[in-house]
């Protein structure tokens, strides 16, 4: 099952007796262990009802399960490492340890069998499990295998909501997708980015727009989206606060031509879909971006000629040649770059 499938079952309180979280995102799947802890293990005694084992042998995890609670209906048991999810699949290979290995196998596929019903056993895997094994497929059978890939953008927002309900914080839709798209995928720095919005909000039942203009953090490529945005609506004040803010911080300017360029792309293949009537949902698709932004790039294309997006698209891509080739130095290229972009823009306005 999914992430969030698995969250759904915590809503519903269902805890299964045996589970396998593997998976890519590792933030997200170590913020699914505490969920699970927190709905197995409660009161004054919670901790001494729970086990942590690193790699152990099979007679161990099975010791450690049939273990009663102290004081509780439930203990669990969080088992890191287990060689049985990793390399070969059992049978393959030769020698004894593969013998001994295929047998331990086994051993625990068949305890899983009889497992009581006062244990949570869980075993959690670094990255992705191998599916080939038999005591994955034996979790998989009895549905307790939960995999944390990298969230796309729909489950990230629902993500970014439930990790505000933790500080007693609403957010709206809107909002909760422009902080996915500053942050990008990196879940601890997103996660870090929450709480201190969270924190901003003070009272406030709601984070919104406000606290993330305020103290958010902007990714490069979002702060690149805003000076595109500056240059289209010709507000060159803005579009030289922005550059040079990035400068001074010490972005390379190579590094920003490049995400300018790419930005002025995205913006024609826009104008291009908006011209043809294209629905800002299946634009996202082909751009291969969220659905806001869509929305934003084909608002924002809706200002110019396809020829003047190009004009400066081409601009961009003959300033990163000259420079690359030695040309020109790359001190002031985008500088000048953006200066003739927003020549260009006020020579089309005044066109219109």
């Amino acid at each position: 099952m999914t992430g969030e499938a698995f969250y759904k079952q915590m809503k519903l309180g269902i805890v299964q007796r045996c589970y396998l979280f593997d998976g890519e995102e590792e933030y997200t799947k170590e913020a699914a262990v505490r969920t699970l802890q927190s709905k197995v293990l409660k009161g004054e005694f919670a901790e001494l009802n729970l086990s942590r084992l690193v790699s152990p042998p099979v007679d161990e995890i099975i010791a450690h399960a049939e273990t009663l609670p102290l004081m509780a209906e439930r203990r669990m048991v969080i088992v890191r490492d287990c060689a049985f999810f990793a390399g070969k699949s059992t049978g393959e290979g030769e020698g004894e340890k593969v013998g001994k290995s295929s047998s331990d196998a086994d051993k625990l596929c068949d305890y899983l069998e009889r497992l009581p019903g006062t244990v949570c056993l869980l075993f959690v895997v670094r990255g992705k499990a191998n599916g080939t094994r038999k005591l994955y497929k034996r979790i998989q059978k009895a549905e307790g295998v939960v995999t944390f890939e990298t969230l796309d953008q729909s489950t990230m927002i629902k993500w970014i909501a439930r990790e505000l309900k933790r500080y007693d914080k609403a957010v709206e839709h809107s909002t909760a997708e422009q902080i996915a798209f500053a942050l990008g995928g990196d879940m601890h720095a997103l996660a870090g980015e929450l709480a201190k919005l969270a924190a901003h909000a003070g009272d406030n039942p709601s984070v919104t727009m406000e606290d993330f203009q305020a103290v958010g953090t902007k990714s490069v490529e979002y702060r690149v989206f805003d000076l595109s945005d500056a240059l289209i609506a010709g507000q060159a004040r803005r579009a030289t606060g922005l550059m040079h803010d990035m400068l001074v911080e010490g972005e390379e300017r190579l590094m920003l031509l490049a995400l300018l360029q790419r930005q002025y792309r995205q913006l024609l293949f826009a104008k291009i879909l908006a011209d043809s009537r294209v629905p800002s949902d299946q634009a996202a698709r082909q751009l291969s971006v969220p659905p806001f932004v869509a929305r934003k790039l084909m608002q924002q294309a809706g200002r110019y000629s396809i020829g003047s997006l190009k004009e400066a698209y081409d601009l961009l891509i003959d300033t990163e040649y000259l420079v690359k080739s030695g040309q020109i130095p790359e001190e002031g290229s985008l500088e000048q770059a953006v200066f003739r972009i927003m020549a260009a823009g006020r020579e089309v306005s005044r066109g219109k």
